[in-house]
């Protein structure tokens, strides 16, 4: 009889467990648990997730605490010798190195000449800037035909094509020569450097139709040395197997022109000029074919010996230009290299203006935290004056602006008014030795853009985080929180990812005048 039973109750119990729901979220969760640091002064722990449920206890501000679990706006954390609740809101993550590294899929290598980098995986979307065939990029995610990546060298991260892509890492072609192999230089004045870079320190140099011995070529340098004897390594593009043709007297007789070899391979330049010239000839009298802008890029097909470029534009027309107005170097772009100072604000006991289900200081947190995201993937060191709800006095936050010598101060407000029907954005200026105006009216156009929102124009302000500032600074309120539609709109994410978006726009835009 009691084996009986024994079997019954075992039968039961597996039973039971077949109708035992797991809830996914709560296992996935324990196992993944997550670091925080407490940013509010004090925060309450509790029982439940539950602003009515029992109080175990406070935490101090920068206290660390494990999240195990989030739902609906609380975070279950240890606490003691069981668990419990706190506000999420009152929490900022911690992100570690370990968890960045995760989040690299593979590297990968550019096998394209020049492969754009864009902000969104669209062809008409934004360039950040052109990568070179052969570089490494970290691999983060996919989207059809497009890969998000992050690109150590420029610290950059962006969308490119995934045909452009493999994670076979390119192997350097080096070509052996018979020993003895003789080139003859065809630049006017030629570098023989220490080793095959073009930083590296010049060795000897060389004359046009000089000849030199290679041993071995590696990509575009060649191993050589010398009629006297020095060895080093050259640009192979400067260097034939062609003999020379001996000139008539008259025209060996005649001074030579100042000129040597471009410092870099062909390949991508960028213009130096605020407008330079594309001539049909390689010459000044030349006619001008097309005009391009400073910063703009072109590809250099070929240099003569009178260090004129033969290029190729964007826009597909061909010509010829001093190379003295074009470099390989990528010129800095937009926000990048940039100091920003972001101020959400209001915080800590100033809560901003309310509306029926937020309060200011919370929104303009929020907003200012996306905006740093979007500015430092695009290169910009960003400096907050205020992480979490504190409140920095408006001296602090001036002084904090001046200290880091910000290229531009943004502070970051909701507006409110006692008509309930006021709506839209505004960006405010302070007339003072920089051109603030122009900083407003792109931020202020861009946010329109972005948001879709009424713009109710730019302004000046006086407010004293701009009128005290010396460096470039604005206001920009975003929206109205007393007015009941639009609170509702101003509050979800989608609405201040878009504004976050527009003030990014308006800095590139700004930075690129």
């Amino acid at each position: 009889m009691k084996k009986r039973l024994g079997y019954l109750l075992l039968a039961t119990v597996l039973f039971l467990s077949l109708f035992t729901v797991v809830n996914p979220a709560e296992s996935v969760l324990a196992a993944a648990t997550v670091k925080a640091k407490v940013n509010a002064s004090s925060l309450n722990v509790r029982a439940k997730a539950s602003t009515s449920a029992k109080k175990l206890g406070t935490l101090k501000k920068g206290n660390t605490v494990t999240i195990s679990q989030e739902k609906s706006g609380w975070s279950k954390i240890p606490y003691g010798k069981t668990y419990g609740w706190v506000s999420s809101k009152y929490l900022t993550k911690v992100k570690t190195a370990k968890a960045a590294a995760a989040s690299v899929t593979k590297n990968g290598y550019v096998t394209a000449t020049s492969l754009n980098l864009r902000s969104s995986a669209s062809t008409s979307s934004k360039t950040l800037a052109t990568l070179k065939k052969g570089l490494l990029v970290n691999i983060k995610s996919t989207s059809g035909t497009w890969y998000k990546v992050y690109v150590p060298s420029t610290k950059k991260t962006g969308w490119v094509s995934k045909s452009y892509i493999t994670d076979k890492k390119p192997v350097t072609a080096v070509k052996t020569e018979a020993k003895g192999t003789v080139y003859y230089v065809t630049a006017s004045t030629l570098n023989i450097r220490k080793s095959a870079s073009t930083s590296a320190a010049v060795v000897t140099s060389v004359k046009k139709n000089d000849k030199v011995t290679v041993s071995k070529i590696s990509g575009k340098w060649a191993s050589l040395k010398t009629a006297s004897g020095k060895s080093g390594w050259a640009n192979t593009s400067y260097l034939t197997k062609k003999a020379p043709v001996k000139k008539d007297p008259v025209e060996e007789a005649k001074p030579a022109e100042d000129s040597t070899e471009p410092d870099s391979d062909s390949g991508v330049y960028y213009v130096t000029a605020n407008g330079l010239n594309i001539r049909k000839d390689a010459n000044t009298t030349a006619k001008v074919v097309t005009t391009v802008k400073k910063n703009d890029e072109v590809t250099l097909l070929e240099v003569n010996d009178d260090n004129w470029g033969k290029v190729l534009t964007t826009a597909g027309v061909i010509g010829w230009a001093s190379m003295k107005y074009l470099t390989d170097e990528e010129p800095v772009r937009g926000v990048s290299g940039k100091v920003i100072v972001l101020d959400p604000g209001h915080g800590g006991t100033d809560p901003g203006a309310s509306g029926k289900n937020n309060n200011e200081k919370t929104l303009t947190l929020k907003t200012a935290k996306k905006l740093q995201s979007k500015l430092e993937d695009a290169g910009a060191t960003v400096i907050m004056t205020r992480t979490g709800d504190i409140y920095p006095s408006l001296t602090k936050r001036v002084e904090i602006s001046e200290k880091y010598k910000a290229d531009v101060f943004i502070s970051i407000h909701y507006n409110a008014s006692t008509s309930k029907t006021a709506n839209g954005v505004d960006t405010f200026y302070y007339k003072t030795n920089v051109n603030e105006y122009e900083l407003a009216k792109c931020i202020q156009e861009e946010v329109i853009k972005a948001t879709g929102m009424k713009s109710r124009g730019v302004k000046e302000g006086n407010f004293q985080v701009i009128r005290s500032n010396k460096q470039a600074s604005i206001l920009v309120e975003l929206g109205f929180i007393s007015n009941p539609t639009e609170e509702k709109v101003i509050a979800t994410d989608a609405y201040q990812t878009k504004a976050a978006t527009g003030i990014f726009n308006g800095l590139e835009k700004y930075f690129n005048l």
